[in-house]
């Protein structure tokens, strides 16, 4: 049986190997086939990205990428879970949006043969604490994480709301069969 601690959480060096974009790759697209429902995009969408398009996702310092890896002695565990934290620059240079000052979660997964062992807390907190360095002495505005989860996804609602997320009442998603939820990292 498989225990929280037989499994590594660390975010991907900058620049990534090439054995880790490899992984990446794999597991994002293992991801998306496996549970399309738990993302944005696409399986027939990012199979068709280039080397250099997954390179660019990855090798970028506004988007910290976190991997859960099974603990396996001195050989390189399989990669089994992921989640990407966005910084509100990345977000403005591809919404356009100027008001943007928060930092999102995004690419959530965890492989279902890995849920429920609390890989998807440790991948989150990785994340928040990435923000709560990069942030320490902001104002709480500019501390802000955001995220969006399936409206029907209570085991996923109630990992956020045990992390501190609270959900934007006020706020819609672009899809409507998610809300929006965040987190001030102090």
């Amino acid at each position: 049986m498989h225990e929280s601690n037989l499994y590594d959480i660390f975010p991907i060096a900058l620049p990534p190997s090439d054995k880790d974009l490899e992984n990446y790759v794999r597991l994002r697209l293992l991801g998306l086939k496996t549970n399309p429902e738990a993302f944005g995009s696409t399986f027939e969408r990012e199979s068709q990205n280039t080397q250099d398009e997954w390179k660019a996702r990855v090798d970028n310092k506004e988007r910290f990428t976190i991997i859960a890896q099974i603990v396996s002695g001195d050989t390189e565990g399989e990669w089994i879970g992921t989640a990407s934290i966005l910084t509100p620059e990345l977000i403005r240079a591809h919404t356009g949006d100027a008001t943007m000052s928060a930092y999102m979660v995004v690419g959530m997964w965890v492989h279902p043969d890995h849920k429920r062992r609390g890989i998807a807390k440790k991948l989150v907190e990785c994340g928040m604490n990435w923000v709560r360095a990069r942030t320490k002495g902001m104002p709480d505005e500019q501390r802000r994480i955001t995220l969006e989860v399936h409206r029907h996804n209570e085991n996923a609602k109630a990992l956020y709301e045990g992390l501190g997320f609270v959900e934007l009442k006020n706020e819609e998603c672009e899809d409507p069969t998610r809300i929006a939820m965040f987190f001030v990292a102090k």
